[in-house]
């Protein structure tokens, strides 16, 4: 069986990490910049946190912005879904009056035949 895992060297905090991952490189080189900008501004704020204290406040504020951004997310998508019924709606109508003015002429253009 083949390991689709590579070894990539990343710094969080001047600590270096050597992350074995299935993800793209540069993308985990990104995610890698991520907490350390996020942890780096806590340490700037409060340069007093313990180590792993700073490491649980930035966890719990990534996570915090993951969970707004799903909750937007999911308040776009139902957004979405009540504009693409109405519009779906608004084409039926369209439609259907379309037939009738359509079932309409075809009965008009018979009844003039028949004159």
């Amino acid at each position: 069986m083949s390991d689709d895992k590579t070894t990539i060297k990343v710094t969080v905090l001047d600590e270096p990490f050597r992350l074995r991952s299935a993800a793209d490189s540069e993308y985990t080189r990104d995610v890698a910049a991520h907490v350390d900008r996020t942890l780096r501004q806590l340490r700037s704020t409060a340069p007093t946190l313990e180590p792993f204290q700073t490491a649980v406040l930035g966890a719990m504020e990534i996570t915090d912005a993951l969970l707004q951004a799903r909750r937007a997310g999911a308040e776009n998508l139902a957004d979405a879904v009540a504009r693409v019924r109405g519009l779906e709606a608004d084409l039926d109508g369209a439609l259907a009056e379309t037939a009738g003015l359509a079932g309409k002429a075809v009965a008009d253009k018979k009844k003039s035949r028949r004159k």
